[in-house]
């Protein structure tokens, strides 16, 4: 089964509404320090992209992060929406790759073979690259809004910042392609 290209389905939109939430719940167990952020929260994005494609991952990647954004400590801010798009963007671009990768084949095969699992890691290390990327220029945004974090601070650690999306991807690549391949077995996606 190829990335699934049928209409929204009940089904489809529960299974998306189920990730929204798995990602509300994995965004409050993060560890923080300074402007370094590691969370496991995109996982479900990953995930929904994988499944379903990318209108769903950017779907559940934009409403995942901002009701992650409202019911979290910021609540509404002028900024909110800058803070949602690299979630957004990541959602869309990993389904874009299944989408134009997958579309002839099914996920087991694509990954049983290791030069394709290396792709697939590759391109969705390239979205957490773009995200790290993303989330520094709307920190930078948001300092200079608000007055709060200094240039060191924004720009000090953004190689930390890549290299911890980069290991944080891969991790998350690593967890989500067997889940998307036990779901689809399944039958539930």
């Amino acid at each position: 089964m190829s990335v699934s290209k049928s209409k929204f389905t009940v089904k489809r939109i529960t299974l998306n509404a189920m990730l929204i939430a798995m990602y509300l719940v994995l965004s409050y167990m993060k560890l923080t320090m300074g402007g370094l952020q590691i969370t496991f929260a995109f996982l479900p994005v990953i995930i929904c992209a994988l499944a379903f494609g990318p209108v769903d991952g950017l779907i559940v990647g934009f409403l995942a992060e901002f009701l992650s954004q409202i019911l979290g400590p910021y609540g509404m801010t002028p900024t909110t929406l800058l803070w949602v798009a690299p979630v957004a963007v990541r959602g869309l671009l990993v389904g874009l790759f299944a989408m134009l990768v997958l579309r002839s084949t099914d996920i087991e095969a694509y990954v049983s073979d290791r030069r394709h699992l290396a792709v697939l890691l590759a391109a969705i290390v390239g979205t957490g690259i773009l995200g790290s990327i993303m989330n520094t220029g709307v920190l930078y945004v948001d300092s200079k809004m608000f007055g709060y974090y200094s240039y060191a601070m924004v720009f000090g650690v953004f190689w930390i910042r890549i290299v911890s999306g980069v290991i944080s991807h891969i991790a998350m690549t690593l967890v989500a392609v067997p889940v998307t391949v036990a779901l689809r077995k399944s039958k539930l996606i």
